[in-house]
């Protein structure tokens, strides 16, 4: 009686996988899918804040022709503080909404809190700062009497809806394959 000859070894491709080694199952580096805000919520979000950028630009600018004009008694602290408030902050919203078109998180949340920022801030601390009262401050939003109080009425109520939009976009999150 012979012994049994030596078996070949097997060759290291033709082992079982492991489900607990999973560099065996791709042959680079690991890859994870990146989160990403929802495509549809941050579009709806984007074009929103586009909106806002356009009522942000047009509340500053008009202030603008009514200096030019003479209608502000000349280069008061409210007046700059609109034109320059209402410039860098549609600078500000145009940069987070560029962001959110390209559906990353931060930039969606970046944007949510501009927006959210900017309401409180036209509803509640504008009233605060120049010693008006809530209620005046309402009528002059939403009274839309005069045109620079119809745009800072229409960049509240586009600022609201694109807070909104932009909270959707971010906590509705998708993920992309790794590539």
């Amino acid at each position: 009686m012979q012994p049994n000859p030596p078996q070949p070894e097997s060759a290291p491709h033709a082992q079982p996988l492991t489900a607990a080694d999973p560099a065996q199952w791709h042959s680079g580096p690991i890859s994870v899918a990146k989160p990403r805000a929802n495509p549809v919520a941050a579009t709806i979000a984007g074009v929103l804040g586009l909106i806002t950028v356009v009522m942000f630009a047009w509340f500053s600018f008009q202030d603008v022709i009514y200096l030019s004009q003479g209608m502000t008694g000349g280069l008061t602290g409210m007046v700059l503080v609109n034109v320059l408030g209402g410039a860098i902050g549609a600078g500000a919203l145009l940069v987070a909404t560029g962001f959110t078109f390209a559906r990353r998180i931060p930039g969606v949340w970046t944007l949510f809190g501009l927006c959210a920022f900017y309401a409180v801030a036209n509803t509640a601390l504008a009233p605060l700062l120049w010693g008006v009262s809530i209620g005046d401050q309402l009528a002059w939003l939403f009274g839309f009497e005069r045109i620079n109080g119809i745009a800072a009425g229409m960049a509240t109520i586009f600022s609201i809806l694109t807070a909104i939009a932009a909270a959707v976009a971010g906590g509705v999150r998708s993920s992309v394959a790794p590539r």
